[in-house]
């Protein structure tokens, strides 16, 4: 709720509360001090006095005057007909006027009916039933009311002010609309408390404007420093984006947002679905970050990328026109087609380079892709190639014994229809691979050189073509001990690879 609609409120009620304190607790008489013709009669509602023209009452300060009434003198009450209106003598902001109000001088009790309005500098309440009781400092209607001033409207069908509280309570249908709609709320209950001047949000509540939506079942506002918490079912959303928490933090001046617990925030536009139990947005930098259980879905044509990591990052580079992703520590990824496992990575869309770091591990398909450091290349949100620095090694597995091997200093694939289809390895290189035929693995196939050119088809080595320095040579299986079969740093790891989108969490 802004301060403008606030302000409606405290205005409302701090004249109803004025206006108690003008009815005064001590019990006094009420005086009548004019009338154009009045007249006494025992058959007159129970000896009342009929008073009529230019009628006035004056009790404790507070002024009244109708057009007629009938004021029952030794009950200290009236009941007052015809442009009622009720003020305070030497006190220009407390105006109320009616058709009707019945008033006990003993109970302190005004009971305004019929085309009711309130009026001070700024507000305007209409009603057509509004009771305040001064003895107890509470004022309330109980079948509807709207306060207006010059941008907010604010009805509800239930108010109550509990001065001595500094609490105020609407309930049943209350709507807020400033502006003629900049924004809305719809709300079951609120309450407000004049001190702290925090409003509070009972019951299913509804926030609208231009550009945003907001739900929540409990929450409230800090009007002083504009700061929000809503809670139970929490959601946010607009044209681009939302967001559904267990419960949301606001901060509207320093535009930092905070969702926690179930925390699921989608951005349309991107085609992104980020999941975990903290998430935490800065609008004014351009960034956000989620952690614990973190997890980016990308959704993607037929398929969807699945990536978790402890910290999830994204925020635009310095140029503020691209944006760029994070994942720090047990970072993981599974696509139907492609997984990876590295410490941390990094994706610039600026150049739609991921860089992976710390020991990473890709797999494509059948093959198992490490070096120290791996850079992928993304062309039309699918991996186009891959470079691997300080000591690359792609492994494919040629039977439950044998696996074909590529070793190199560096090296880069290149994928066709998410498929590994050629590997050129650069300075010193290392293959051993298992040439099979109808019958099976013909033998093992050992070789050096500087420079290598390897085809693949449907995921196998097909073709080796030797550039430099080349020493190698055919064997037998029976020729070589096992310690022969494998390059040196040969790891396969079956256990870190991602076999289903819930496995991004595992790490053995």
């Amino acid at each position: 709720m802004k301060p403008i609609v606030l302000k409606i409120v405290v205005v409302f009620f701090l004249t109803l509360l004025t206006l108690g304190k003008g009815f005064s607790q001590k019990t006094s008489k009420i005086e009548i001090r004019k009338a154009d013709y009045f007249r006494s009669d025992k058959n007159i509602r129970d000896g009342a006095r009929r008073l009529i023209g230019n009628v006035r009452f004056w009790q404790d300060s507070t002024v009244m005057t109708c057009d007629s009434a009938y004021f029952m003198g030794d009950k200290n009450k009236f009941e007052a007909y015809g442009n009622v209106h009720l003020f305070k003598e030497g006190d220009a902001t407390i105006d109320v006027k009616s058709k009707y109000l019945f008033y006990d001088g003993n109970k302190k009790m005004a009971h305004f009916r019929n085309n009711v309005v309130m009026r001070d500098t700024q507000v305007v309440l209409y009603t057509d039933s509004l009771d305040y009781d001064t003895r107890r400092d509470i004022g309330y209607y109980l079948n509807g009311a709207q306060i207006v001033d010059s941008a907010t409207t604010l009805t509800s069908t239930i108010g109550h002010y509990y001065q001595n509280n500094s609490i105020v309570y609407f309930t049943d249908k209350v709507t807020v609309n400033h502006n003629q709609g900049e924004f809305q709320i719809y709300s079951d209950s609120m309450q407000y408390n004049t001190k702290s001047e925090v409003a509070y949000f009972y019951g299913p509540t509804e926030f609208y404007n231009d550009s945003n939506y907001m739900y929540a079942e409990f929450g409230w506002y800090n009007t002083t420093n504009n700061v929000a918490f809503f809670k139970k079912k929490a959601y946010f959303s607009n044209s681009e984006q939302n967001i559904q928490a267990d419960s949301i933090y606001y901060d509207r001046d320093k535009e930092i947002g905070r969702a926690y617990s179930n925390v699921v925030a989608t951005d349309t536009a991107q085609d992104l679905i980020v999941k975990g139990n903290y998430l935490e947005v800065l609008k004014n930098e351009d960034r956000f970050f989620v952690t614990d259980s973190a997890l980016l879905i990308h959704i993607m044509q037929g398929d969807s990328l699945f990536m978790h990591a402890d910290t999830l990052y994204a925020e635009m580079d310095t140029s503020g026109e691209h944006r760029i992703f994070r994942g720090y520590y047990h970072t993981k990824i599974y696509k139907s087609n492609f997984q990876a496992k590295t410490d941390s990575l990094v994706f610039s869309m600026a150049d739609s380079i991921v860089r992976f770091y710390g020991s990473p591990i890709l797999w494509a398909e059948e093959n198992q892709i490490t070096a120290a450091y791996i850079e992928g290349f993304v062309v039309d949100e699918k991996l186009d190639h891959f470079k691997l620095y300080n000591g690359g090694l792609i492994i494919s597995k040629e039977d439950s014994l044998h696996f074909n091997q590529v070793k190199g200093v560096e090296m880069i694939g290149y994928l066709k229809n998410n498929q590994l289809s050629k590997i050129d390895v650069f300075k010193k290189s290392e293959t051993i691979y298992f040439p099979v035929d109808e019958y099976g693995i013909m033998g093992v196939n050992k070789s050096t050189s500087s420079n290598i050119t390897i085809t693949l088809k449907n995921n196998k080595l097909n073709r080796l073509t030797y550039r430099k320095n080349y020493e190698g040579a055919m064997y037998p299986l029976e020729d070589l001990p096992p310690a022969e079969l494998k390059v040196k740093g040969f790891e396969w790891h079956l256990l870190f690879r991602p076999k289903k989108p819930i496995e991004v969490f595992v790490w053995p």
